[in-house]
């Protein structure tokens, strides 16, 4: 794992931090700091973005050529930090902060933070004052160290991988033939390497952190904060603040902020979006889809009355009993309650893609070789690095094959808005409008779906050739390909053929025509003919969906959690349905083994707050409650022998209001696989909460209101 040296001088010896702590050199501490130093290396990567916005380019590039970029001191405060550079005799000063997680996952806690250039910076901090300095190790005092963490990732066996996904990098370590260490993207690893660990960001700093913390000592002797310095590329800023007394790891970094020339500033961007809303989302709206228009109105108005008439969440009288060890729920019985529901049998295989990195390669090779065409039906088409990626790939394709589109206006307007957690590559400028740049110079031909009310196309469906359907929890974009746990699922078999029917209405009611095309094509356009009897080797599965005034993934769920016998396991990052949330208090009263995964981080604050709240309750209540380290954006469900999953989070926006997809199934393999694939594992990765969360009275604000979305 060779790195450059660093083209500037080694650091001057500096005097010691403050406590007494000795300078930096080497030693059983210095080996640890190496090990750390080494997942700077891979947490910041090479792909991190040159600090160009404007206010900030011209202070990083002095910096940068005044070859003092390992010379900082730093000081921390709560969530805040500072870092001070002297330059030409006056300070200047890089600040950032980050909100803490309210449900941790295992051990340390991993957030990242926007550095901002203080256009008035204060002076330094008085030593006896509420700013701590930390000790700073610069580029030559920990570069040398990052073979040897190299070399404990890889194990001591030949042939054996660890798997990082850090950021917008993926590399698999592993040892040859020869013992020697080596890194490779995942396309060029050696068939015969098998990987026996896998980190993402937040596992791998907290692996390492936790490391580090141990080799420190005592308590006593330690010294609280440290700054790992990144000064290896050029106009890059980047840091690793380590706390071992509040057990967190802060990677900080420069942001690049630009904008597409031929789309204008970013005021316009948002007056459009405003537009849409009141145009489009509406006017346009009823006019071309009257009659769906006003059956959404219809079901928020009633669904919306309805919940504010919820009696809130169920008590008991008497602790839960120990689980039960008992046989599951009757699947021949449980198969015609759904026959009941409406839920058609369809014939199909499925496998998980659990990831990223599983998804999104596999996506785009069946897309590569596609001879018929690609439909893609997905309520965010971002604007970020990685879904232009993806739209130029479209693009490129579209010149062989037909290439269509359909995207929630209003939620990839919001998504394309906020910035991702992650910093995109250097040098990328974000479109102003994705579905303009998907047309732009290429044949491919988008549709937006409308937001009347503010109701939203939340399925996510690929499809290739009409013989290959994708669908879950991902949409397009840098959280999903990189920053998020999340499942999706590789449809074959005849089923598929009910997908392609499925995106042939929702083209048609985004078309110009709206409900008047849908009902043309519904009614009179080609059906999925029914598969010869030779396909019934395929497993059997279920279509289930959530449409206007139509329910049925919210019935199937509650039916199945009061039929669960031996166990439910639930994972989502977003479980408002109080119905729902009851449902698994009551399944735990009877016996049943009852576990939720929950993310440590959730992308918005008031998730945070709901969730703790939850958690309380259903530990209350006997329910295992995990947390995952990060973001889990999964939508999975496990009841006995039944799996389903899909785009429906556990909420009633996805239960009750918007459009929905999941698939499910009673096939003992399939359900074995999401149970060894993705349960196990995720509770294996999570730490259990045993007590409860502290919760103020804003958190059960947020808890009720979120209830009601």
């Amino acid at each position: 794992m060779h790195r450059p040296q660093p083209t500037h001088s080694p650091p001057r010896t500096r005097p010691s931090a403050p406590g007494g702590a000795r300078p930096w050199h080497g030693g059983r501490q210095g080996r640890w700091a190496g090990a750390l130093a080494a997942a700077a290396c891979l947490l910041a990567g090479a792909s991190l973005p040159a600090a160009t916005p404007a206010g900030k380019s011209r202070t990083v590039e002095q910096l940068q050529n005044a070859g003092v970029w390992a010379e900082p001191r730093a000081f921390v405060r709560g969530n805040n930090v500072r870092i001070y550079y002297a330059l030409d005799g006056r300070p200047t000063v890089f600040k950032a902060e980050w909100q803490r997680a309210r449900i941790e996952g295992r051990d340390y806690t991993y957030r990242l933070a926007e550095l901002e250039y203080d256009q008035s910076p204060p002076r330094l901090p008085r030593p006896d004052g509420l700013w701590h300095e930390a000790t700073v190790l610069g580029q030559a005092e920990w570069e040398q160290w990052a073979r040897d963490a190299a070399e404990w990732l890889t194990g001591p066996a030949p042939w054996q991988g660890t798997f990082l996904q850090l950021l917008d990098t993926e590399r698999v370590l592993y040892r040859d033939e020869t013992g020697a260490t080596r890194v490779a993207a995942p396309d060029a690893v050696p068939a015969r390497v098998a990987i026996r660990q896998r980190y993402n960001a937040q596992e791998f700093a907290t692996t390492l952190s936790r490391l580090f913390e141990t080799s420190l000592g005592s308590p006593a002797a330690r010294q609280r904060f440290f700054v790992l310095v990144d000064a290896q590329a050029a106009r890059i800023l980047r840091f690793i603040l380590l706390d071992t007394a509040k057990r967190r790891c802060v990677l900080l970094y420069a942001p690049r902020v630009a904008y597409d020339p031929q789309g204008g500033p970013q005021i316009l961007t948002s007056a459009r979006m405003v537009t849409s809303f009141l145009l489009e989302s509406h006017g346009v709206a009823l006019l071309k889809n009257p009659v769906s228009a006003l059956g959404r109105l219809l079901n928020v108005t009633l669904r919306g009355v309805m919940g504010l008439l919820d009696t809130g969440l169920p008590s008991f009288k008497t602790p839960p009993p120990p689980v039960a060890d008992r046989p599951g729920m009757d699947l021949e019985a449980w198969e015609a309650r759904l026959d009941g529901l409406g839920a058609a049998r369809d014939r199909g295989a499925l496998r998980l893609l659990v990831n990223g990195e599983q998804f999104f390669p596999a996506f785009q090779r069946r897309v590569a070789q596609a001879r018929r065409g690609v439909d893609i039906l997905v309520c965010i088409f971002d604007r970020d690095d990685i879904a232009v990626d993806i739209a130029d790939f479209l693009k490129a394709r579209s010149a062989d094959v037909p290439v269509r589109v359909i995207l929630d206006r209003m939620n990839s307007h919001g998504a394309g808005n906020t910035p991702p957690a992650t910093p995109m590559r250097g040098q990328f400028v974000p479109p102003a409008s994705i579905g303009a740049y998907l047309e732009r110079d290429s044949q491919v031909r988008v549709r937006p779906f409308l937001n009347p009310w503010f109701t939203s196309e939340h399925a996510k469906l690929y499809l290739v050739d009409g013989d290959h359907a994708y669908l879950g929890g991902m949409n397009l974009g840098r959280e999903y390909r990189h920053e998020w746990h999340d499942l999706m699922v590789e449809v074959t078999g005849p089923v598929v053929a009910h997908f392609q029917h499925d995106f042939a209405k929702a083209w048609a009611h985004a078309g110009l025509l709206g409900d008047l095309a849908y009902a043309t094509q519904a009614l009179f356009g080609p059906r999925p003919t029914p598969p010869p009897a030779s396909d019934g080797n395929w497993p059997m599965l279920r279509r289930l969906y959530t449409r206007t005034g139509r329910p049925q993934i919210r019935r199937a769920v509650l039916d199945a959690l009061d039929r669960a016998r031996q166990r439910v396991y639930m994972e989502n990052p977003y479980p408002y349905d109080n119905r729902i949330v009851g449902a698994l208090a009551r399944a735990r009263h009877r016996g049943v083994d009852v576990r939720m995964v929950l993310p440590s981080s959730a992308d918005f604050t008031g998730a945070d707050r709901s969730n703790c709240v939850t958690a309380n309750y259903l530990l209350k209540h006997g329910v295992r409650v995990f947390v995952y380290p990060g973001m889990t954006h999964v939508k999975a469900l496990l009841v006995d022998g039944w799996a389903c999953l899909g785009s429906a989070n556990f909420n009633r926006l996805s239960m009750q209001f918007n459009h929905e997809l999941n698939l499910a199934t009673s096939h003992p393999p399939t359900v074995e696989s999401l149970r060894r694939e993705l349960f196990e594992v995720d509770f294996a990765k999570s730490r259990e909460i045993r007590q409860p969360i502290r919760v103020s009275w804003t958190d059960h604000v947020a808890e009720y209101i979120l209830n009601h979305f």
